[in-house]
Order: structure tokens, then sequence, then C-alpha cells
């Protein structure tokens, strides 16, 4: 039996990928879709390309919205799906056009509330974030086309390490029904972590049919916030949580030094999470403090030997 799946596109100001986007849906081998386009008060032509193309498919819904930011988007588009699965695209993006198909396979043949594939992304994503720490190459040690199962406990370790799981909510499949009790905000980091706790165990397969033009980023005090839950939810998970803490407060000082502009910052919700979460935080601080003093020396060779589990920095970019 071939259920009904809804595709919730997000979409704004993506004028140059969104025909290229929606025409992967269109064409999916998979044919049972329902597909909502969420116009999030696009300024540009996006909202002429999906009153265009909304006529060539009786598969899609068009809604026109005032812009009030992504969660909101993906919320209305929970509310009007009527498929017993969903599947989250952004504008920027695109999918192979088996994609579906092959999540709903992996779904029915294992069987498990949540499918994953790999992200495919491009050389254009430069920051140091969830996104560039795997490297957009997840699942370098299987072979080709495998799937493989994960309890949630080993799925949020993949989460936390990131070179496996990347946290978006895109190029995955879930059973509608995890989302009775979650909805989105403005800061989803937390998101995939309680799917994945709800569904006991997700199928995930290196094949990478979901194409990221523009990485979705996350705060880094969301993320400490995540890691520190983590912690305690999960004792066996706590090496990887103080990892991902770790990298996270690099990334405010890579970012701080790129950008010439002073870490400590009454301002800075960053800060602001240091001292609330300072018994958890403080034994990273000195230890990535002395790293950057020779990233701002330009001794990179240094760096990089007292950061070896950090994100590589590519020094031309």
């Amino acid at each position: 039996m071939n259920d009904l799946i809804s595709v919730i596109v997000s979409i704004y100001n993506n004028e140059k990928t969104l025909r290229d986007c929606i025409i992967s849906l269109i064409g999916q081998t998979y044919r049972n879709l329902e597909i909502i386009l969420i116009d999030d008060g696009s300024t540009d032509s996006s909202s002429k390309i999906c009153d265009d193309l909304v006529l060539t498919s009786s598969k899609m819904k068009l809604v026109h919205r005032m812009h009030s930011g992504l969660g909101d988007s993906r919320n209305i588009g929970l509310d009007m799906a009527t498929g017993k699965y969903v599947t989250f695209v952004n504008g920027s993006d695109s999918v192979k056009n088996d994609m579906i198909e092959t999540l709903y396979k992996m779904i029915q043949d294992y069987p498990v509330d949540i499918s994953m594939c790999a992200i495919k992304g491009y050389s254009s994503i430069k920051s140091i974030d969830n996104y560039s720490r795997a490297k957009i190459a997840q699942g370098n040690y299987l072979q080709s086309n495998t799937v493989i199962t994960l309890s949630h406990e080993d799925a949020i370790r993949q989460l936390l390490v990131g070179k496996t799981l990347i946290n978006t909510v895109c190029g995955k499949l879930f059973k509608r029904d995890l989302f009775n009790s979650i909805k989105f905000s403005d800061d989803n980091s937390e998101i995939l972590t309680k799917l994945i706790e709800l569904s006991g165990k997700i199928a995930y397969t290196n094949n990478s049919s979901y194409i990221c033009n523009k990485a979705e980023t996350f705060s880094s005090s969301s993320l400490i916030n995540r890691d520190i839950r983590i912690m305690k939810l999960y004792p066996n998970l706590e090496i990887y949580s103080q990892y991902d803490i770790l990298i996270n407060i690099q990334n405010e000082f890579y970012t701080s030094i790129c950008n010439n502009k002073p870490l400590i910052n009454s301002d800075n919700m960053f800060i602001q999470i240091v001292k609330e979460k300072e018994e958890k935080i403080s034994p990273f601080m000195n230890y990535v403090r002395k790293a950057h003093m020779y990233l701002m020396a330009n001794d990179f060779n240094t760096y990089k030997r007292i950061c070896p589990v950090l994100p590589e920095i590519d020094v031309n970019d």
C-alpha cells in the first residue's frame, strides 16, 4: 500500500532555486504525494513562480502569508498535511527523483518511524556550522547505498558528532503522528533530537538524495542548551555532548576573530548561556582560548595540534 506523503516546502526569496526545487518534487518516482508550498512573504519573484507552477499539478497546495519565519511556515504546513508521513524541503534546495520512494521503502522494510538520507552540499557553504562540521560528506565509512538502523540513543550520538546525521529535518521522512506533541519555533536546534527520542529507532542511508544549497544554522546558545539536556538524560552520551559544546565554543571564538568583534558583549546570548551554565562549560573555555591565541597569530599548525577534535580551518577561505 502506498500511503499518502505530505511534502512541506518552506519558501522565502528563493527565486534562483525555487523552480528547480518544485520540479524535482513533481518528478518524484513516488506518486502518492501532496506538495504544500508555504510562501513566507517573499519579496522577490518566488510568489509568482509558485502561482505559475501550482497550476501544473493537482498534487500542489499553495499558501501566501506574511513573513514570520521558517518555524511558522513549517507549522502551517503540518496543519495542512493530510498524509500519514511528512517530509520537509527548503525552497533553496532540491531532491533526487527517487528520494521519497527510497525513504518510504526504508520505513516499510525495517520498520521505523523516521528514515534519513545523506545530504549533498555545495562548496558555497563555508561557515563552520553543523553542516560544514560534517564536511557535507556523511557515512564515508559505509559502502555506497548502505542502509543502517540506529537506536534513538545511537542516533543522538551520531547527531552530536555530526559526521553521519545532520541537524535538520530536511532529507528525512517522519511519521506524521510524531508532530502531535512537537511544534517548530524560532530556533529549532532541538526539534530533530526530540523527534528521534519519540521514534525509538531510525533508518539511515548514505545515498545523498537531498541537495542542499543553503545550510540551516542555529545559535551556539541553543545548541549548548540542547547538549546539556542530553547529558542529563543520557549519561552514556556525556563525552559526545561535551565534544559538541567544545565545538560551539570554538565557533564563537572563530567567528569573533574573523569578524573582528569582541566575544565579551553583554548583549551576546552566548555569553549569557556561558554564565548560566558556568559549571558545565567553564572546563572548555581555557582550552579554546589557548588554541585561538595561535589562530590570531596565524599559527595554523599549532592551532590544529591543540584542537585535534575541532573543525579543520580552511586558511584559503
